[in-house]
């Protein structure tokens, strides 16, 4: 029997396959944030997503594409709430999806902030004290009584509107209602909600009676019964832009209703011409989250091309970067 040749295993001849070096930015010259930035797609792992990332997004921008930009309430629970007011105040979005949490929570900052917690807080403790808490972020309960009774007076104008007219007010005009009566009072111009009413950037809430707002519609609704919000229109609404724009781009924060209502408005239109994806899922528990590219494309949601990505990661420390590299410095 012939002996196996170490030599020959451990020696293997290969092929050049792959393309580009692997490669970090140079520490040792003076600092370069537009080169820092271009160095992530040369890194390798994640960092080398994040740089195809930053170079879509760029893509969007020059190719005057409409952006529609959806995440998760835990997007404005911790400081990322800053970056996605940024956006919404310079018109470098077009399009925002969010859940009902994205909504309240930004409304209740311009009150009171979130505070410091950790992750390992008990819950016991914080339940007797009136605290809720959202991974290492801390939230008194007075934030919540306090957003009651800003949400109330929209209510009740959307109700007498509704007995007057017979005309049953919408989701997006409710929110619309929300980011006009923040206006003028205080920290108003730190609110996303608020600079998206201002600069008539749509804003769907999906789903709306989730959360604290489905508190208070459920309250009402045990006074006046006959009170109604209409959630089909926020549907046509999303369906006739992706429909009618020339060139698209998405970028998504995490999974749930806010990605998915972007990627399926796109099957009218064969796809978004470029995708950024920014989440934790893992795709072998086939969430939506958790879809890789390919799994999009296979339904139409994303063009059949090279234009997207999905980073793999947490979104607080991703999502920062992918706007100084890709909006602010683009300038």
């Amino acid at each position: 029997m012939k002996k196996p040749n170490p030599r020959k295993a451990l020696f293997k001849k290969s092929k050049e396959i792959g393309h580009g070096a692997i490669k970090g930015y140079n520490f040792d010259k003076k600092f370069n944030a537009k080169k820092f930035f271009e160095a992530y797609k040369d890194t390798g792992f994640q960092a080398t997503n994040i740089g195809k990332a930053i170079g879509l997004i760029k893509k969007m921008r020059e190719e005057r594409a409409e952006i529609f930009f959806g995440f998760t309430s835990n997007v404005i629970s911790c400081g990322l709430r800053e970056t996605v007011t940024y956006l919404a105040r310079n018109k470098l979005v077009h399009f925002l999806v969010t859940t009902t949490g994205g909504i309240e929570e930004d409304i209740m900052k311009t009150h009171a902030p979130f505070l410091h917690g950790n992750f390992e807080a008990d819950g016991k403790f914080l339940r007797q004290k009136g605290v809720n808490r959202t991974g290492n972020i801390f939230v008194p309960n007075e934030r919540y009584i306090w957003f009651e009774k800003f949400t109330r007076p929209v209510i009740e104008r959307l109700y007498r509107e509704q007995k007057k007219t017979g005309e049953i007010a919408d989701s997006v005009e409710f929110i619309r209602e929300l980011g006009k009566e923040i206006e003028g009072k205080r920290n108003y111009r730190e609110s996303y909600v608020y600079w998206a009413y201002k600069n008539n950037i749509p804003l769907l809430c999906v789903p709306l009676a989730d959360g604290a707002i489905g508190d208070h519609i459920y309250l009402f609704k045990k006074e006046h019964p006959d009170f109604k919000i209409d959630l089909t229109k926020e549907v046509e609404i999303i369906y006739d832009r992706a429909f009618e724009v020339k060139k698209s781009g998405a970028i998504i924060i995490g999974g749930s209703v806010p990605k998915h209502h972007i990627m399926n408005a796109f099957l009218l239109k064969e796809g978004v011409d470029y995708t950024v994806y920014i989440n934790t899922g893992y795709e072998g528990e086939g969430s939506n989250a958790g879809a890789n590219p390919e799994e999009a494309k296979s339904w139409g949601k994303a063009a059949p091309t090279e234009n997207s990505v999905k980073v793999w990661g947490e979104a607080s420390i991703i999502f920062p970067i992918l706007v100084a590299a890709a909006f602010k410095l683009s300038k």
